[in-house]
């Protein structure tokens, strides 16, 4: 093979790997531009550094984040809000967002995520298991049934009732004094002691949030195993950009970051 030849093998290469050989055999310019990210209110100290961790990759990408219910999100798509990526924190969302036409291909799990009980380091409500969220005088936040880690809590209190009694259920949710529509509110009530206890995402207990709160576990036998998808929205004004970022959270660097804010990815 001729020198020629093996630097246009080599280019050839190198243009497959990074995903940019277009059919005509030309190449294409590298993502650039301002991407609009919808992600669910869960991922946001992951995707923070998500972004930083692409820029590296993709310096004339810029990422705009809008950090939500998953829901609410779907919602504000519906409604005609722009945006490249909608990254939901369950999959009845994105189903939903789909059958709307509101979403290109086929959606990708990208991460999974567990519950997990916290209280204020102080424990006025000296919760200290799973069944102790029942006891009477109690104040308990959880996500509004319409958010998914709402559904999941709920999820996990009935499937509870074989073990603690078939009104397990109901007389923990008498002890509700909030309902919120993101699991980062949750996390502020208990942090300023509006709320003596809360079922949030494992994800969200990070070493900061440690210094303040104390995670008490959900037994494996009745906890929720939570899959994140990913997609691209039809109306990305950016599909190049909204296609680099997807890659780059499914990438093992990207998992690498989603584990680092313990989430599990999707290879283990």
């Amino acid at each position: 093979m001729t020198g020629q030849g093996r630097v246009s093998t080599v280019l050839f290469g190198m243009i497959l790997l990074m995903g940019m050989a277009s059919p005509a055999g030309t190449t294409a310019s590298p993502p650039s531009g301002e991407v609009v990210v919808l992600a669910a209110a869960s991922l946001t100290d992951a995707f923070t550094d998500m972004a930083m961790g692409l820029r590296d990759a993709h310096p004339r990408l810029r990422i705009v984040y809008n950090f939500a219910g998953s829901q609410t999100l779907r919602t504000q798509l519906e409604q005609g809000a722009a945006a490249d990526v909608f990254a939901s924190a369950n999959a009845e969302q994105m189903q939903r967002a789909l059958e709307s036409g509101l979403i290109q291909g086929s959606p990708r799990a990208f991460v999974r995520n567990t519950l997990l009980i916290i209280v204020p380091r102080a424990n006025p409500g000296q919760v200290t298991s799973f069944e102790d969220l029942a006891k009477e005088g109690l104040k308990l936040t959880l996500a509004g049934p319409q958010v998914p880690a709402g559904r999941y809590s709920r999820e996990v209190l009935q499937a509870a009732q074989a073990d603690y009694g078939t009104d397990f259920a109901a007389r923990v949710q008498r002890n509700l004094v909030s309902e919120e529509t993101s699991v980062k509110q949750i996390l502020v009530k208990v942090l300023f002691g509006e709320a003596d206890v809360g079922i949030v995402y494992a994800s969200d207990v990070s070493e900061n949030i440690l210094r303040e709160v104390s995670p008490i576990p959900i037994p494996d036998a009745y906890n929720r195993l939570a899959s994140y998808p990913i997609a691209a929205t039809q109306a990305a004004r950016n599909p190049t950009g909204a296609a680099a970022f997807i890659r780059f959270v499914l990438s093992p660097t990207g998992q690498a970051i989603l584990k680092a804010h313990g989430f599990i990815p999707v290879t283990e």
